[in-house]
């Protein structure tokens, strides 16, 4: 990874304004820093997905993502379906989806099956990233979980909302025991300077979720390290 250009970089992080107070002023900024630096996807709440197309209007290579069953995951399947379908109606190209934490922890699995391969269903083409949340998981079922999102066909485990609390390099090494490389890795949550996602990146993270703040902080040190 110490290789890694500027523009590798960039296609591996997807800038997000999905905290409960992102307003569409902080939405229009991640669109104007995806457009500087190249991001790989802007991710907007479901509500501001509509305005956030409006500001890529034109753009072909930065993606468009949204959120389904966010937080807490606990939504009914049937109202995750309605959220994917609106959403792809919208125009998003990736879904980020919470698994449902409840289930997972009451070992409901057929439930969290059930629930996952429903949105996989409905998206189609569209890759699905599953989050686990992992600061509310137990070792197990953190691994359990991320077995689970694999065998459903999602296209990423994802590690977090980002709302809860940081993921650890433990996280990512317990998730790598459990699925390897059968799946791609999302983490986000904690990721605010480039040394970490480095480190990351070179435990076998292909993707990282980051607030506009911290995403052009890491690109600017990126930049800045690499003239030196």
């Amino acid at each position: 990874m110490t290789n890694l250009s500027k523009e590798q970089l960039a296609r591996m992080i997807d800038i997000s304004a999905v905290k409960a107070d992102s307003s569409l002023d902080e939405v229009e900024l991640i669109v104007k820093a995806a457009k500087k630096y190249r991001f790989i996807c802007v991710f907007a709440l479901p509500s501001l997905v509509p305005y956030a197309k409006q500001f890529l209007a034109g753009e072909t290579e930065i993606d468009l993502g949204s959120t389904v069953g966010f937080p807490s995951g606990s939504s009914t399947t049937s109202t995750k379906a309605f959220e994917a379908e609106e959403l792809l109606k919208f125009g998003c190209n990736e879904l980020d989806m919470v698994i449902n934490i409840g289930k997972l922890k009451s070992n409901l699995y057929k439930d969290v099956v059930d629930d996952i391969k429903k949105i996989v269903e409905i998206a189609g083409i569209v890759p699905v990233k599953v989050i686990l949340e992992v600061c509310l998981l137990k070792d197990s079922e953190i691994q359990n979980g991320a077995k689970i999102i694999r065998d459903c066909g999602a296209k990423f485990v994802k590690t977090g909302t980002g709302w809860i609390g940081p993921t650890t390099f433990e996280h990512i090494s317990l998730i790598k025991e459990a699925v390897g490389e059968s799946i791609p890795l999302k983490v986000a949550g904690g990721v605010r300077n480039l040394d970490v996602l480095l480190k990351m990146a070179e435990m076998g993270v292909s993707r990282f979720g980051i607030s506009h703040v911290a995403a052009v902080n890491i690109m600017d040190e990126f930049i800045t390290s690499s003239k030196g």
